[in-house]
């Protein structure tokens, strides 16, 4: 019990530092619409641009692999994990089946 109350903080941890980090990637961009141009301006620009999709990016290919987005354009492409658990299973059943004999 303990041992998963632990993995649950340490979660919690990661959760909180991937939100803080986009946070400060979008105060970053935000900021950089301010300032005058320049070349420094506008690669921190880009940079944190960069960040911002990258970041949500991988939290929406995570999420659509475990769950459902009612989205209606990309609704069926997610849960894609739980819509193909036994041909998953049965794959990975074969697979060490025939490569660790």
């Amino acid at each position: 019990m303990l041992k998963h109350m632990e993995k649950l903080a340490e979660l919690k941890r990661a959760k909180l530092l991937a939100l803080s980090l986009l946070l400060i990637a979008a105060a970053i961009f935000i900021t950089t619409l301010a300032l005058p141009p320049s070349p420094w301006v506008g690669a921190l620009k880009a940079i944190s641009e960069a960040a911002m999709v990258g970041a949500l990016a991988d939290w929406f290919a995570v999420v659509a692999l475990f769950r459902r987005i009612p989205l209606p354009f990309v609704a069926r492409h997610t849960a894609i994990i739980p819509r193909n658990k036994d041909r998953i299973a049965d794959n990975l059943g074969r697979f060490v089946e025939e490569k660790f004999p």
